[in-house]
């Protein structure tokens, strides 16, 4: 089972290990699941031909914007289960839009 899909879990056992277990051994624990992810984000990178410069902000992402990723997932699901349809956003055409005049391209 790849990573992602045991996120949320792997982060709700690290917040119980944090308040209840042992700290240090849960911060062992995170780290090595951080560890796994940043060895197979080098190894995407490198199939990519990418620069790693980038992977600095992972530890970063599995702290907040994990988190975001979280709610945004848990509000479109209760918004699904709902039944709630969310309308398309429209733009209201005014039809005055002036193009800029466009230089000559013709040669004499």
């Amino acid at each position: 089972m790849p990573t992602p899909l045991l996120a949320p879990l792997i982060d709700l056992l690290a917040l119980y290990g944090l308040v209840f277990g042992n700290p240090r051994t849960t911060v062992l624990a995170w780290s090595g699941v951080l560890a796994v992810q940043a060895v197979c984000a080098v190894y995407a990178f490198h199939l990519d031909g990418e620069r790693l410069r980038p992977l600095w902000a992972l530890p970063l992402q599995q702290v907040v914007y994990r988190q975001v990723m979280y709610l945004v997932l848990t509000q479109a699901c209760l918004t699904a289960i709902n039944g709630y349809r969310l309308p398309w956003q429209r733009l209201t055409r005014s039809g005055d839009v002036m193009l800029p005049p466009q230089p000559s391209t013709r040669r004499t």
